[in-house]
């Protein structure tokens, strides 16, 4: 007996639970203690308990605290890598037992503008939880792609605030990007790099401009995001964009330009939809989005998860 006793206290053995590991990524992802407080809704006090736990148990140094900055041990790089995969696979766990047991297939649709970067890991960790839905994934744009919900091509939507009655998930501020050198000069023509119609981005960027009395002209009609993004890292134009949809490579320019709207991103679903994975997928794209660092720092919320996706502890 004594012997077993020493076995089950192996120091190989993870003893913590999940609420240690997700204060700890919380931390490193947030930056401070009070921050990462706010983000999993526990006292200050209580997160820093449970890291000076995890370190006893560990017998290790995970974090380097000082009066301004909080950096990972190599000890602690270590073990975060590891305790995000914990994480992730208990929210799987969570959501494959939780999961309807019906076959069936979900189609859907995505604007391409607010594609996040890591939408098809997203994807992956869905279906690897749903194994009994398989996913259909169609990008284009958003009036054409509620026309195939409404066909019944699409069971639903992502896209901006083109339909009706749609379920507002959160906004995001629309930005200027590309290389605004040619803008300096007084009334210099802004050479735009848009869409093609019909996009509402193209409409919001002609008012603006308007209103603000800047000459501008088309100079690329872009038959893709892809390639509006191409045409800014080019230096071809000017464009507007979601701020998800700016990434690291693309200028904002300085230039005095007119301030941009936030825009929405909506689901949409038919008003006779029953599809049983439809809201789940929902509700499991805001759980993922809210845990971005990259987005949350921008987005602002406008829809509450109807189901639980995340573990409690």
């Amino acid at each position: 007996m004594e012997t077993m006793s020493k076995a089950n206290s192996s120091q190989f053995k993870l003893e913590t639970d999940l609420i240690s590991l997700r204060s700890l990524v919380a931390i490193v992802e947030e930056g401070s203690f009070s921050a990462a407080a706010k983000r999993i809704n526990r006292t200050q006090s209580a997160i820093s308990l449970q890291i000076a736990k995890l370190e006893e148990r560990l017998n290790a140094k995970l974090l380097e605290r000082t009066s301004r900055t909080i950096v990972l041990t190599p000890a602690g790089e270590t073990f975060v890598s590891y305790a995000r995969r914990i994480l992730e696979l208990a929210d799987e766990a969570v959501l494959a037992v939780t999961a309807p047991e019906e076959a069936t297939l979900l189609r859907v649709g995505f604007a391409e503008y607010l594609v996040p970067e890591h939408l098809h890991t997203l994807l992956a960790r869905f279906r690897r939880a749903h194994p009994n839905c398989d996913l259909s994934l169609i990008l284009g744009t958003g009036t054409p792609m509620l026309e195939a919900l409404e066909r019944g091509e699409l069971d639903i939507v992502f896209c901006g605030p083109d339909g009706e009655n749609g379920q507002v998930l959160w906004e995001e501020p629309l930005v200027w990007t590309g290389n605004g050198e040619a803008l300096q000069k007084e009334n210099a023509s802004v050479d735009l790099v848009l869409m093609h119609p019909p996009c509402s981005y193209r409409q919001v960027a002609f008012e603006a401009l308007t209103k603000a009395a800047r000459p501008w002209k088309v100079s690329i009609d872009a038959n893709s995001v892809q390639a509006v993004q191409s045409a800014i890292r080019a230096g071809l134009g000017i464009s507007i964009l979601p701020i998800s949809a700016i990434h690291k490579d693309m200028p904002v320019p300085d230039a005095d330009l007119p301030k941009l709207p936030n825009t929405s991103v909506v689901s949409y679903q038919r008003a006779d939809s029953t599809h049983p994975y439809a809201q789940r997928f929902v509700d499991f794209l805001l759980a993922c989005i809210e845990d971005s660092v990259e987005t949350r720092e921008y987005i602002t919320f406008k829809h509450n998860r109807q189901q639980p996706v995340k573990l409690a502890s």
